[in-house]
């Protein structure tokens, strides 16, 4: 195989609870408009659902910063302040995100020993700032290791999606039979690059499809002849 794409949440780290992140955001919120948190809560968790109960996958609407801006306007504040503020506040979250990454510390070398044999890219539907500051937590400077991202912001659209693969076989200028993807979910990225033609490698605790390789974490990759 001459590269690997790799899938970042739950693949290269695991998500800690959210549940700490967004009462930070909310927090922030209320101290900077006056507004209670609860009530903002309330209020984004109703525009999250009726976002996804509309099936809406354009990238625009499944940011962090779209659900909250669109939150403090029904709360009366102007487009740019919404704007402004809602920014501030996911990067608010993200950052408490950040610090509590999951991840097995054996994970850079990993990473380092495949570079030294393979081309690597990472593709995720994740937006690029925040994938940005999750590798960085976990590798240091994510350029070391990867030669480039493939997120929302490239493909204007989230997994399942061709483009995920597509787009780093073109930049690596390879054909589907020389890349392995590598990823957590068979649904949302594995059946699509098996059916163009690539080699699979699922990484989660259970096996699920028809994944071409199948280990239960990142650690066991190198038990794999890629």
């Amino acid at each position: 195989m001459k590269c690997i794409i790799f899938d970042a949440d739950h693949t290269l780290y695991d998500l800690p609870s959210v549940e700490s992140a967004e009462e930070k955001k909310f927090i922030f919120l209320q101290e900077k408009t006056g507004i209670d948190a609860d009530k903002l809560r309330d209020k984004w968790r109703l525009v999250v659902r009726d976002i996804l109960e509309k099936g809406i996958r354009y990238y625009e609407k499944r940011n962090r910063e779209y659900s909250a801006k669109e939150t403090l306007l029904y709360f009366g504040l102007d487009e740019h302040k919404a704007k402004i503020l809602s920014e501030k506040a996911v990067e608010v979250f993200w950052k408490e995100i950040v610090k509590n990454l999951k991840f097995y510390p054996e994970t850079k070398e990993i990473i380092k020993s495949l570079k030294e044999k393979h081309r690597l890219c990472v593709a995720s539907d994740e937006f690029r700032k925040s994938l940005e500051m999750k590798l960085d937590r976990i590798f240091g400077e994510w350029k070391d290791y990867f030669e480039f991202l493939v997120t929302a912001d490239d493909t204007k659209e989230l997994k399942p999606s061709k483009r995920f693969c597509e787009i780093p076989l073109e930049k690596f200028g390879v054909e589907p039979s020389q890349a392995v993807f590598i990823g957590d979910s068979w649904e949302r990225e594995l059946a699509v690059a098996k059916e163009m033609g690539l080699k699979t490698v699922l990484v989660n605790e259970r096996r699920e499809g028809e994944p071409d390789y199948w280990v239960k974490d990142i650690r066991e990759i190198t038990n794999i002849n890629l």
